[in-house]
This record gives C-alpha cells, sequence and structure tokens, in this order.
C-alpha cells in the first residue's frame, strides 16, 4: 500500500517539475499597451416584425 502513495506522490512531483521547466523562459507580462483597430463595420441593428396574434385581421 504505501508503493501506491509512493507513485502518486511521485507522478504529482513529477508533474510540478515539467511544469516549471516548461513555464520558466515565458514572459507573461505585457512591454506595452497593444492598441488593435478594427476594420470590421457593425451590422446595423436589427427590428423585430410586428407580432401576430391568432383571430387578428390585419396579419
Amino acid at each position: 500500500m504505501l508503493w501506491a502513495f509512493a507513485v502518486i506522490a511521485g507522478g504529482v512531483v513529477l508533474l510540478l517539475v515539467v511544469l516549471a521547466l516548461t513555464h520558466m523562459g515565458s514572459t507573461a507580462t505585457p512591454t506595452g499597451p497593444t492598441v488593435e483597430t478594427s476594420t470590421v463595420v457593425p451590422a446595423p441593428p436589427v427590428t423585430p416584425s410586428a407580432p401576430c396574434f391568432p383571430f387578428q385581421t390585419t396579419c
């Protein structure tokens, strides 16, 4: 039973070591503010059609 705990603990330690090694060189902070301009024109708003109720003569 002790070997099962050792395998689980070893796996967790190995996972933490791998994560630490793979993220050592990454720079998570940006160097400055970035401004992104958009060339997409927003679509005009959609107007809903008039509701049509049963037994309505104008429908």
